[in-house]
């Protein structure tokens, strides 16, 4: 058997418990494991119900240790792949960040054209051919006054009160650029609704739920944070928003333009 397509195929077992918390976990998405400076491609075969290995080329990616991430592949036609290091499967804990990932390729897969190719800042990046500005676009987190008003919103997410939630979104959209503010509500979304749905894995298996990125000093980990924990009670409110990530994406853009209206 070739190597990690045995661990690969244990997690398939285990995304099949996941489908009654979330139909993305009925799609399948290819995996890219680097290891020792080789990527070893696995795909989905319908025919089986299993993973099969598809091909093993040099890192070209240039994929660091502990790696989870999900981007297009282009040994695969630029799919989508969720793309790991052998020590996504040594746990659940690690197991569960790497379905956090299949959450973005889906999102991805059925979101792409509607959504993510309409961002303003991706056209400028596309641009720029800057490949990696979801990770390192220069937000300015340690302003002060940003730095309190993210706080505010923070305070006001634990309170789950949604008037002094929208006052504080309000708020610090008002202080941000139109480019920063998009920024912020594009991760906020995507990584946000990702670790919306870990957290719902993470409680299923009485993991301690996933709140990093919720202490100052803020970095890009407080998008997830704040996109969780305000995702959580869009859909306790309105429990559409749990499977129409459409509907959601346009709700949570009324206080960023409402900050821009002149």
């Amino acid at each position: 058997m070739h190597t990690f397509l045995q661990q690969i195929n244990e997690l398939n077992e285990l995304q099949r418990e996941l489908v009654s918390l979330h139909p993305f976990f009925a799609e399948h998405h290819p995996v890219v494991v680097a290891d020792e400076a080789l990527l070893h491609i696995y795909d989905y075969s319908s025919k089986t119900g299993q993973y099969e290995w598809a091909k093993t080329v040099p890192d070209d990616l240039y994929i660091p240790d502990d790696c989870l991430a999900a981007m297009p592949v282009h040994h695969l036609n630029n799919r989508m792949c969720a793309i790991v290091t052998a020590s996504a499967f040594k746990d659940l804990e690690q197991k569960v960040f790497l379905f956090h990932e299949y959450v973005h390729c889906s999102v991805y897969g059925k979101y792409e054209e509607r959504i993510v190719d309409c961002l303003r800042i991706k056209h400028k990046m596309n641009q720029l051919k800057r490949v990696t500005w979801e990770i390192d676009y220069e937000f300015p987190y340690e302003d002060e006054t940003i730095a309190e008003r993210i706080h505010s919103l923070l305070l006001a997410l634990k309170s789950e009160d949604f008037q002094l939630i929208q006052a504080a979104r309000t708020a610090l959209f008002e202080s941000l650029t139109e480019e920063q503010a998009e920024y912020w509500s594009w991760l906020e979304w995507n990584e946000g609704y990702a670790r919306y749905v870990e957290n719902l894995i993470r409680a299923k298996y009485n993991l301690k739920p996933n709140h990093y990125g919720d202490t100052a000093p803020y970095n890009r980990l407080v998008f997830y944070e704040c996109g969780s924990e305000y995702i959580r009670l869009l859909v306790k409110e309105q429990p559409a928003y749990h499977t129409d990530l459409e509907q959601l994406f346009d709700r949570m853009q009324m206080e960023r333009l409402a900050g821009f209206v002149s």
